[in-house]
């Protein structure tokens, strides 16, 4: 039997413990680890391959945030929309930690004119990626304009060229290159080219005096239109023995010319390894461009002799909505814009020299009296 003095004893020792409990669950000391905050969790690795990259959602997001009002030559809230266009686009790239040069276009609009006196100037947008220090004088221009017409949405002209231009940025930001790669997201396109004519004046100065070389420059003018509809393809090229039009609106076009096929070539094989499932038809057989294949970015560069190309679903020649109030994000294929985009910007890295374990893929004209490849037709 315990006696009544272990009894008490054994009490005041219980309470003693627990007290010193009690007194440590208030204390400041640190967490059991069962009780510790849950750690984010860890980001998920970059893909590899940058087309792996590129995301659907983005691309549509990116769409929904451009105006649907953005020209010069509209009312007040079309000009209003243009200068927005381009501060979003300014600080989305900034938000990626990406250097920004600001391009002036000197471009007075309606509404400068009516008043007499210099407007507020528009800006193109200069992104640039640098090679390696053997290829750096190497560039390769990939760039869209982001205005569009009076009374268009401009969903496919040409904010689906915009958008992926965008991606690209996000895709190569931090990706080594061998040859530099500069992003330019041009204005004033619709209303003469404007943009890019000056930005290619500008260069012609840096291009004389051999400071770089433009190796290659893609137009990216809307990219997102596509049908399946029997005879939906017209055509600007009749039929000939080296080209047979297609007529259905499933593909993305590319024009070019015969002296820089050695250019439009090389990309057109990296479009296809990047994404296979992106349908292509190269047209680069010409000596010389016809007018229906002027029409965009490229042209400014095609006239200083660089190797230039558009990259287009053909506008007029397939869409009904082209320069239309119709021209809106419901009547894009998102799926194959996708597709377009993984091409173009997994195609543009290969050329660029991303692929550090394969050689450089050439670029620049062959030696006069080598053989050139065959002409293109679709993937």
């Amino acid at each position: 039997m315990i006696s009544t003095t272990s009894v008490r004893l054994h009490i005041a020792l219980i309470a003693c413990v627990a007290s010193a409990v009690l007194a440590g669950c208030g204390s400041r000391g640190p967490k059991a680890e069962s009780a510790a905050e849950p750690r984010p969790p860890a980001p998920a690795p970059r893909p590899a391959l940058p087309e792996d990259e590129v995301s659907q959602e983005r691309l549509l997001a990116t769409l929904r945030m451009l105006p649907t009002k953005r020209s010069p030559w509209g009312d007040e809230a079309h000009e209003a929309g243009l200068r927005e266009t381009e501060a979003i686009l300014l600080r989305e790239l900034r938000a990626l930690g990406l250097e920004v040069t600001l391009d002036p276009v000197d471009f007075i609009g309606r509404r400068g004119r009516e008043r007499r006196e210099p407007a507020t100037p528009y800006h193109n947008l200069v992104v640039e990626f640098p090679g390696s220090a053997e290829h750096a004088d190497e560039v390769l221009i990939l760039g869209a304009h982001f205005d569009a017409v009076p009374n268009s949405p401009g969903a496919d002209d040409n904010g689906t060229g915009t958008a992926a231009l965008l991606e690209a940025a996000r895709v190569f930001r931090g990706r080594p290159l061998r040859r530099t790669v500069r992003l330019v997201f041009f204005n004033l396109e619709e209303v003469g080219l404007v943009g890019s004519r000056a930005y290619a004046q500008r260069i012609r100065p840096d291009l004389e005096a051999g400071r770089f070389k433009v190796v290659g420059m893609v137009s990216m003018d809307m990219l997102g239109y596509f049908t399946d509809a029997p005879d939906s393809q017209k055509s600007p090229i009749p039929p000939s023995r080296l080209f047979k039009p297609p007529t259905v609106g499933d593909f993305i076009a590319a024009g070019g010319v015969m002296a820089h096929r050695t250019f439009s070539r090389a990309f057109e094989q990296a479009m296809n390894q990047a994404e296979p499932r992106a349908k292509t038809v190269f047209v680069d057989f010409l000596p010389i461009a016809p007018p229906d294949l002027l029409r965009s970015d490229h042209a400014p560069f095609l006239a200083l002799g660089l190797p230039a190309i558009i990259l287009s679903d053909t506008a007029n020649f397939r869409s009904p909505h082209y320069h239309k109030p119709t021209d809106t994000i419901e009547t894009l294929d998102m799926e194959r814009f996708t597709l377009t985009t993984r091409a173009i910007i997994g195609g543009w890295w290969r050329i660029a020299g991303g692929e550090a374990s394969q050689p450089l893929v050439e670029l620049l004209p062959r030696p006069a009296g080598a053989v050139e490849p065959a002409p293109s037709g679709s993937n």
